[in-house]
């Protein structure tokens, strides 16, 4: 019997260490994919919901705002009418009692007493000095100005601080929003490195939904801190 010569085995292609590791690693990155995206759309509705709540506070605060304004100019009117009022009564006591003077004797003593009812009259017109100024005019600016100034250490009555906040939180949540685009493309290509049985398609994927599961996580974190 003729010995036939044994062939040698045929080599076999050297494993890479990293490959068997990257697979290990696609179901832990692919978890970490869902856990982020989770959590950017928490945070996302919670900061939705907080824009809402304080645009319902700044809707408030200007329903407040023209509440006082509407009281404010309600005082002021009845103000003028005072003084209006009162202005006019007194020029008309004066008229009379300078009419007075120049009458005759029997027309004195009536237009003295009618002038002095109309000054009568006219002092019952209480103006607030709040509303004049030291020459006794009018001066209904510095009177809006002081009951705003009133009215706003009892309530907030300006919406523009919360209206920024708000807008700032909406801004918020649709960057965090937007975010959800990332994780799904990172969910999308370390899934297809997982299923691909060519080396260096995985390869690709890998590095590809690694590369981007990163640049998401770096912006969740620099969202949230702004």
């Amino acid at each position: 019997m003729v010995d036939r010569p044994v062939s040698p085995a045929p080599e076999r292609p050297a494993t890479d260490p990293w490959a068997a590791r990257r697979r290990s690693l696609i179901p832990v990155l692919i978890a970490l994919t869902s856990v982020l995206g989770a959590i950017g759309a928490w945070r996302a509705s919670a900061a939705s919901g907080a824009a809402a709540g304080t645009e319902r506070r700044a809707f408030e605060d200007t329903v407040a705002a023209e509440q006082v304004r509407s009281q404010i100019e309600s005082g002021i009117g009845l103000i003028e009418f005072a003084f209006a009022r009162r202005q006019a009564l007194q020029a008309s006591a004066a008229s009379l009692r300078a009419a007075a003077a120049a009458a005759a004797p029997d027309e004195t003593a009536s237009l003295l007493a009618l002038a002095a009812a109309q000054e009568e009259a006219a002092s019952e017109y209480l103006i607030d000095p709040e509303a004049l100024r030291p020459d006794g005019t009018l001066d209904l600016e510095a009177r809006r100005d002081l009951e705003w100034q009133r009215a706003g250490q009892l309530q907030d009555l300006d919406p523009d601080p919360e209206m920024a906040q708000a807008a700032d939180l909406r801004a918020k949540s649709q960057r965090l929003v937007g975010l959800t685009a990332f994780f799904i493309a990172a969910a999308l290509f370390l899934t297809l490195a997982e299923v691909t049985r060519n080396s260096r398609v995985e390869v690709l994927y890998w590095h590809g939904g690694a590369g981007v599961l990163a640049v998401a996580a770096v912006l969740l974190v620099l969202v949230e801190a702004l």
